[in-house]
C-alpha cells in the first residue's frame, strides 16, 4: 500500500530548483507514494513558482508541466475548512487540515513551525531528510 504524502509547497519549489531534495522528485512520484493534493495547495505551488527570483531555475513552461504532472499524479482531497489554530503560523494550519482529511502518514515540510509539531492526529511531519532516510533509503 503506497505512503500517503502530503508535501508543502516549498518543498516541491524545492524539487524543482534541484540540490538534495531535488533528489527526491523521481521518489515522490513512483509506486510507492500516494501525493496528496487540492486545489489550494496547486495555486500555492503556483503563486510561489511564479515568483520573479526563481526564474533561473525553471521558467513558467516548467512550472506548468510540473502542476499538470501533480494533476495527472496526485490524489485530490477536497481543501477543508480549518477555524481551529493549530500550528504557531496559522497560515500552516490548512496543511494540516488536509493532512487529517486525507489520512496521510506524512507531510513533508521544511517549515519549522509545523516540523516542531513532530506529529498530527495519525500524520507524522517530517523534513525531506529524514523522510528521504527512513521511507526511501534503498528503494
Amino acid at each position: 500500500m503506497p505512503l500517503r504524502v502530503v508535501v508543502d509547497r516549498n518543498v516541491y519549489i524545492s524539487t524543482l530548483i534541484g540540490g538534495e531534495v531535488g533528489k527526491l522528485r523521481p521518489r515522490l512520484f513512483s509506486e510507492s507514494v500516494r501525493l496528496v493534493i487540492s486545489e489550494r495547495l496547486l495555486a500555492e505551488i503556483a503563486d510561489v513558482g511564479s515568483r520573479s527570483h526563481l526564474v533561473r531555475y525553471f521558467n513558467a513552461a516548467q512550472l506548468q508541466k510540473f502542476l499538470d504532472l501533480l494533476r495527472d499524479a496526485g490524489e485530490f482531497t477536497e481543501d477543508p475548512s480549518s477555524s481551529t489554530a493549530i500550528s504557531r503560523d496559522a497560515e500552516d494550519d490548512y496543511l494540516l487540515a488536509l493532512a487529517k482529511a486525507a489520512k496521510a502518514d506524512v507531510l513533508l515540510t521544511g517549515d519549522k513551525d509545523l516540523l516542531v509539531l513532530g506529529k498530527h492526529g495519525r500524520t507524522r511531519i517530517m523534513n525531506a531528510r529524514s523522510f528521504a532516510k527512513e521511507f526511501l533509503s534503498g528503494k
